[in-house]
């Protein structure tokens, strides 16, 4: 598992470096300082020593993987949708919105409940360390960039904390809180004539456009087949999911914000 924001390089960039060391790159890389790579030690026979380099070598690596799905990936993905709502156009400005910044921290502490650390990792430090990475405004991610494919992504960012807080009897207001912010960013990019970049974007549009409100709307939305998991308590949980969002979406930001 590799964990680091590489932003697309541009001319400016190439630039720089050309000036800073007299020869033109143009296979350059930007990236943020921080670095993880993650490596199951499971090899036929000797390995290099990567471990000298920076890199963990472990057992199992899915730890790791689901730490970064559920509180990287899935605080990445609420701050694009709310940010947008809110106006934000990057990441870094999102973030430093106090109300998304405690809605993000609310999403990762719900993940948090769901995770085991790996070893050596104090997992509510690095969910700290996230937001002050996203905060970096040379990463250049915007958030309607981050906003693409929510429907690809949601799933499997959001998706495993919400199923198995669920079986623990709690719907987690963090992950509500996210499926709001989708929702009503979906809703208001509809109202607004733009078109979701999504591949099931066609479907999202006939939802909203065929709802009598948008409250209608937000509900068919988070009813989405293949949106949501399987959830423990079937159709009774789905249900209580529902009208949570609904209820989270009417009390945040209109949906027709910009």
């Amino acid at each position: 598992m590799v964990d680091r924001i590489v932003p697309a390089t541009t001319p400016a960039q190439r630039d720089e470096v050309e000036t800073l060391l007299g020869a033109r790159d143009e296979g350059l890389v930007v990236a943020e300082p921080f670095l993880q790579w993650v490596v199951e030690d499971r090899f036929a026979g000797p390995r290099p020593a990567w471990e000298r380099g920076g890199a963990t070598f472990t057992d199992d690596v899915a730890p790791y993987e689901r730490a970064k799905l559920r509180l990287l990936n899935g605080a990445h993905s609420y701050l694009a949708y709310a940010g947008s709502l809110a106006g934000h156009a990057t990441l870094a400005d999102a973030v430093a919105d106090p109300a998304l910044a405690a809605g993000a921290r609310a999403l990762q502490a719900d993940a948090i409940a769901t995770l085991e650390a790996p070893d050596g990792v104090d997992l509510a430090v690095y969910a700290e360390q996230l937001l002050e990475r996203f905060a970096n405004p040379a990463t250049g991610h915007t958030t309607r960039q981050v906003a693409m494919d929510g429907t690809q992504k949601i799933p499997v960012r959001w998706g495993g904390t919400l199923a198995d807080l669920l079986a623990a009897g709690t719907v987690p207001p963090g992950v509500v809180g996210a499926l709001a912010a989708w929702a009503a960013y979906v809703v208001a990019e509809t109202r607004a004539g733009r078109s979701v970049d999504d591949p099931r974007a066609d479907e999202l549009r006939a939802l909203v456009t065929g709802a009598a409100d948008d409250g209608a709307a937000v509900a068919a939305l988070v009813r989405l087949p293949g949106l949501l998991p399987e959830l423990p308590g079937g159709a009774g949980d789905r249900d209580r999911v529902v009208d949570a969002v609904v209820e989270a979406a009417g009390a945040g930001r209109p949906v027709d914000a910009p």
